[in-house]
């Protein structure tokens, strides 16, 4: 209950934290502050509840259930905290994933200049029947505008520059590193994937053990109510709760 209690006024036992706003959801860091007040507050309403077990039984609620109430309380924290790593290798296998996107690019890169290169010197002679066309080595895109677009375009260019024996790229071990990049970027890419579904999960799991929480709080805040009405003489119990 309210520290402010007082006889004139009726007590705030159970009535919940709201809901956090979208803008609070977007400045929360490691922790949810809301949530971490609503796990603080609900602790020492446990405590309470337990100081007065007759009391508290003659309103059902009963030791079992309060038993119930703390193991939940203490799986909330824990999703709290786990949640909060979640947040930071999500975080992680974000940077992983443009680290190995950023060098698939330039992998990439590198065969297109080789074909331009090779472009080059074979037009120095003039000779269109010696000429080679760069036709089909995506020059002037973006490359990675997607996922998707990005291993299509690796696909298509490590074929080209198998099949064209492009300068630097005429042995297989070299055309092996950017396949080895390629395959470092899907790799890197299905983890980040992973980590952000694992930290939705465990942010929707956190969520509703918190609302459990708030509801068994609320409820045993009611008990209180009916228990200890307002009054004087009360203050001191209603105070606790």
């Amino acid at each position: 209950m309210s520290q402010t209690d007082t006889t004139t006024q009726p007590a705030n036992a159970g009535s919940p934290a709201p809901a956090p706003s979208a803008e609070a959801n977007r400045s929360r860091g490691y922790f949810h502050q809301g949530q971490l007040d609503d796990l603080d507050t609900t602790t020492t309403v446990l405590a309470a509840a337990r100081s007065y077990p007759e009391e508290m039984t003659s309103q059902d609620i009963s030791a079992t259930w309060l038993d119930d109430f703390a193991a939940i309380l203490k799986e909330a924290r824990r999703r709290s905290s786990s949640t909060g790593q979640d947040v930071i290798e999500a975080k992680q296998a974000t940077q992983e994933s443009n680290d190995a996107q950023a060098k698939l690019v330039a992998g990439l890169k590198r065969i297109q200049s080789a074909a331009k290169q090779k472009h080059q010197m074979l037009a120095e002679d003039g000779d269109p029947a010696t000429n080679f066309p760069t036709d089909g080595y995506l020059i002037g895109t973006r490359l990675d505008a997607s996922r998707a677009i990005l291993i299509q375009s690796a696909d298509s260019l490590i074929a080209r520059a198998e099949a064209d024996s492009l300068p630097g790229f005429k042995t297989p071990d070299k055309i092996a590193v950017i396949e080895e990049l390629l395959a470092a970027y899907t790799g890197s890419k299905d983890g980040q994937q992973g980590a952000n579904r694992d930290k939705e999960l465990g942010r929707l799991s956190r969520d509703e053990l918190i609302g459990r929480i708030n509801a068994r709080r609320a409820a045993t805040q009611h008990a209180a109510d009916a228990l200890w009405p307002p009054t004087e003489a009360n203050r001191p119990i209603r105070k606790t709760f």
